[in-house]
């Protein structure tokens, strides 16, 4: 009989071996898969985290980019979206922190913090997990072209306009901040308008040919009237004694001062040679005769012409403005005199009647042309969808080749409103002339220095010299704002003067009131009662803004085709369905006063800029 060890047959037995090689393995099974599960809530809970952080801080920077600092509103706007982003629920997380913080370079920097509870390495002892992220968000400034079309009419007079001034230069800093690369350009151009704009800096540059501007134009003016003939006296006079002591009676004395019934003796009449003779006795005492003086005046006669009463017609007028492109001065004609005469019959203009030779009682002054435009021919349309062909107003691309196609001198001293008399009138009443409502110049774009929290001295000092005047003529400034702007048009060499160069292009139209025309004022389209470039005669003037406001939508649109984003800031006043339609996207704001305009223009300028996540 063989006996056989119990313990060396259970080593060799291998049924049942399963149990206790699972068993053994058991906790290491345990570690890795509970580390799997325990890792993978982990980098759940930490992608959420970094993701809350970074939405949190993005926000925190776009409220700082509208209040211009980041204080405990900002701070509360940052939070709300961290929260919005971070379901604490879902991955049972406690301890929740998040903190922001300006930075010193206009970011804002953020440190969020959570522990979430471990699901099966709490049995190896590791209860929890604790996650610490940062973030920061910053605005990006890339190669920008900014051309600003500011409304500068008389509603914008007082606080309006130094808040507008306050709020370009807000915008300058936000764009400063924002800068990151030093090969970055940021040019800004500016288009001031009123009832017209001003190209004198463009014109005293070079940048715009003078010959774009037309040698003759017609204008509501007045001449001066002389077509009555008159004759006009060259006097000589010889005076002699005749007798003297006590040789002449008084009888005789009496006869020579009569000159026998016919003192003065006259010969001759006009225009021929007249000769007057005319005795005047004189003495002393009782004696007043014993002396005479014989006084004998020779008039030689020209003929000259003089006013028949009504010393103006007033109606359309052709001038001469070919001199006002070199901004020298000029004489107009300001006054006729009553006994004032020219050398020939004729109806004068102001300009001629302030140069001619051998007249009297002409008053002129000097004028200088500021540099103001009337616009190129147009045509009369409702819609402007599409732009007819005619209204060269409405190109923004093409230069002049005709005078249809040249702009006029603005020439407010040369114009004159003559209330309902549509086709001119004789007066001899001096009706006042227009008033000459010019806005600052425009000017193109410029680059600008980009040094934080400075504003260059050039434009500080363009900024102080806006002038507040006239009405609201919305598209005669938009109608400029994209000729500076396109880099399809007249001015394509300024615009692109680095091809190579990837540029972001913006444009930024601020207002304060809706399209408020003038039937009578003088505009860059004239006085519209007599002219009717723009709409039918006797249209007033509630239907002529309507009028302007579709040439305003057709100018934005122009300018969108040429790839700008179009910005539109209502200052006061509300927003109208036509600034709606100028702006790109829904990129139209509404400003109640200074404080939110300036906020306003901060929010546009980070919207510019890009925000964006930092390293």
């Amino acid at each position: 009989m063989i006996t056989v060890n119990p313990l060396r047959a259970l080593g060799r037995d291998r049924r049942g071996n399963t149990l206790p090689i699972f068993a053994a393995s058991l906790i290491p099974l345990i570690a890795i898969v509970g580390g799997g599960v325990d890792a993978s809530r982990g980098y759940l809970a930490k992608t959420q985290l970094q993701n809350a952080c970074d939405a949190g801080v993005l926000a925190g920077r776009r409220a700082m980019a509208k209040s211009g600092e980041y204080e405990t509103g900002e701070r509360a706007k940052a939070r709300t979206m961290f929260n919005a982003n971070f379901e604490s629920e879902i991955i049972d997380a406690d301890l929740i922190k998040f903190e922001t913080a300006a930075g010193s370079d206009g970011d804002v920097t953020g440190t969020a913090s959570a522990r979430i509870p471990t699901v099966l390495m709490k049995i190896f002892g590791k209860t929890e997990l604790s996650f610490s992220v940062d973030c920061m968000a910053e605005l990006q400034i890339t190669n920008s072209d900014i051309m600003f079309v500011l409304d500068t009419t008389g509603s914008m007079s007082g606080s309006k306009i130094d808040g507008l001034r306050d709020a370009v230069e807000d915008f300058h800093k936000t764009i400063a901040s924002s800068v990151n690369d030093d090969d970055v350009r940021v040019r800004y151009g500016f288009v001031p308008y009123s009832m017209t704009v001003n190209a004198r800096d463009l014109l005293t540059s070079g940048a715009m040919p003078a010959d774009y501007i037309a040698d003759t134009a017609i204008y509501q003016s007045r001449r001066g009237r002389f077509t009555e003939a008159a004759w006009l006296p060259n006097r000589s006079e010889t005076d002699r004694e005749v007798e003297s002591g006590g040789k002449l009676s008084r009888n005789r004395c009496d006869e020579y001062q009569d000159n026998y019934g016919n003192n003065p003796e006259q010969y001759g009449s006009p225009p021929g040679r007249t000769v007057t003779v005319h005795y005047e006795g004189y003495g002393r005492g009782r004696k007043p005769c014993r002396r005479l003086k014989e006084t004998v005046t020779v008039d030689s006669y020209r003929q000259v012409y003089v006013s028949d009463g009504d010393k103006w017609r007033y109606e359309e007028v052709e001038l001469d403005v070919a001199d006002l492109t070199s901004f020298g001065s000029v004489e107009l004609a300001t006054w006729i005199s009553d006994d004032a005469y020219v050398p020939t019959s004729g109806l004068y203009d102001l300009r001629t009647l302030a140069e001619m030779e051998d007249t009297s009682g002409i008053y002129t002054t000097s004028y200088t042309w500021g540099g103001c435009i009337m616009e190129r021919d147009t045509v009369v349309d409702a819609d402007m969808d599409p732009v007819p062909g005619g209204a060269y107003d409405l190109d923004i691309n093409s230069a002049p080749d005709s005078d249809a196609t040249r702009w006029k001198p603005h020439f407010a001293p040369a114009v004159f409103y003559r209330n309902n008399y549509y086709n001119g009138v004789n007066s001899n009443t001096t009706i006042s002339h227009t008033s000459n409502r010019c806005p600052a110049p425009m000017r193109l774009f410029q680059e600008v220095d980009l040094t934080p929290d400075e504003v260059p001295e050039w434009l500080e000092d363009y900024l102080d010299d806006l002038d507040p005047v006239g009405n609201t003529y919305h598209d005669i400034g938009m109608i400029w704002g994209g000729r500076l702007a396109s880099p399809s048009g007249i001015f394509a060499s300024t615009v692109n003067d680095e091809p190579d160069r990837s540029v972001s292009r913006h444009i930024i139209f601020m207002t304060d009131g809706k399209m408020e025309p003038s039937v009578s004022g003088y505009s860059a389209y004239g006085i519209e009662k007599y002219e009717n470039r723009v709409a039918p005669r006797y249209t007033d003037g509630d239907d002529l803004a309507d009028y302007h406001d579709a040439r305003f939508v057709a100018a934005c649109n122009a300018i969108k085709d040429e790839g700008y984003t179009v910005w539109v800031i209502g200052f006061g006043a509300s927003l109208t369905d036509e600034m709606r339609a100028c702006a790109t996207g829904h990129r139209a704001y509404f400003s109640s006063d200074v404080t939110e305009l300036r906020a306003t223009f901060r929010y546009i300028a980070s919207q510019v800029a890009d925000l964006r996540l930092g390293q």
